[in-house]
């Protein structure tokens, strides 16, 4: 069973990306962040497609921007651009755009640098058996969605950003009782600079990882003073 597994990410542009960071950080340190998170999510994704059959992705935005991630995501990754007007929309024509090629297909963002590639290919093993598959993240909403066909009501009547986006897709699922879905392990992304000063402190034990995040720990070695 073929998956096709999409990284969402904006362009790592200063004063565009991981904007809720500049309350400690400077524009310049948040795309610096940013695209550490780009170099070592590729880096992972990489090891899950040793271990597993599936296709990889970049969905990017804005337009005019896939030659920023040059040198942070292989070349291996099919690029394409983001469709859509709300993050809703994005996601659902990203896993549409990955369906073309596969029998289910993985949607994941680009803050995740604490994500480990067990996670990932626990979903790719549940598409075989679930229709749909969710990562819950701390904040309420979630990190991953897998599907293995087209639900555009997922995306439906969701208020994005919020503590029950999670909590509001369950619900959506659950109107569908012939779909079967599941939880994969939590995983936080990283947008509030608390969540960076407790990565950092994370990132003391290197044993502890089954993937480090070499190039994110790196800069944030640089950008947060001891």
């Amino acid at each position: 069973m073929s998956i096709g597994i999409v990284l969402m990410s904006r362009a790592p542009i200063p004063g565009q990306t991981k904007t809720r960071l500049e309350s400690d950080l400077k524009p310049e340190q948040c795309a610096k962040l940013h695209r550490a998170f780009l170099e070592d999510m590729s880096d992972m994704l990489l090891k899950v497609s040793e271990r597993r059959e599936v296709k990889l992705y970049l969905a990017y935005t804005p337009m005019g921007t896939e030659n920023m991630f040059s040198g942070l995501v292989s070349q291996e990754f099919n690029r394409f651009l983001q469709q859509g007007a709300d993050l809703g929309e994005k996601m659902n024509q990203a896993l549409n755009f990955a369906s073309q090629e596969n029998e289910g297909q993985i949607i994941i963002g680009s803050d995740l640098p604490a994500l480990d590639p067990s996670v990932l290919i626990k979903a790719v093993d549940l598409l075989a058996k679930k229709d749909i598959v969710l990562g819950p993240s701390k904040d309420g909403g979630y990190y991953l969605c897998g599907t293995n066909d087209s639900y555009p009501f997922l995306f439906n009547d969701i208020v994005w950003g919020q503590a029950e986006v999670l909590e509001a897709t369950i619900k959506q699922i659950k109107k569908h009782p012939n779909l079967k879905y599941e939880l994969v392990t939590a995983c936080d992304d990283i947008d509030l600079y608390s969540e960076l000063l407790d990565l950092k402190e994370k990132l003391q034990d290197k044993s502890a990882w089954e993937h480090y995040p070499k190039a994110t720990a790196k800069v944030i070695e640089a950008v947060i003073s001891n």
